[in-house]
């Protein structure tokens, strides 16, 4: 994506959605395993800055990633949110 692209297009890019939350169940479950306080999801255009998330906001965020994956018919990915969030 070109630079300065607007917040409002990256999250309306079914892709770009599709691959956040995708990454973001990849992290938090390495997160569980490593017992981390919080997890580094992206980052930020080659800058050494990353996205991080702490482990506050994981449920929540698995939970939005579930019903993602419920509204797509991605029951496998529902069983992974699920499990991941009986983990926490």
């Amino acid at each position: 994506m070109a630079p300065g692209v607007s917040y409002s297009v990256l999250t309306e890019t079914p892709e770009i959605v599709q691959i956040v939350i995708d990454e973001t169940i990849v992290a938090i479950k390495e997160g569980i395993a490593k017992k981390k306080k919080s997890i580094s999801l992206f980052e930020v255009a080659n800058s050494d800055y990353y996205i991080e998330l702490e482990k506050d906001k994981w449920k929540s965020s698995l939970e939005n990633a579930l019903e993602y994956y419920i509204e797509r018919e991605e029951y496998d990915k529902c069983i992974e949110c699920r499990d991941l969030i009986n983990q926490l």
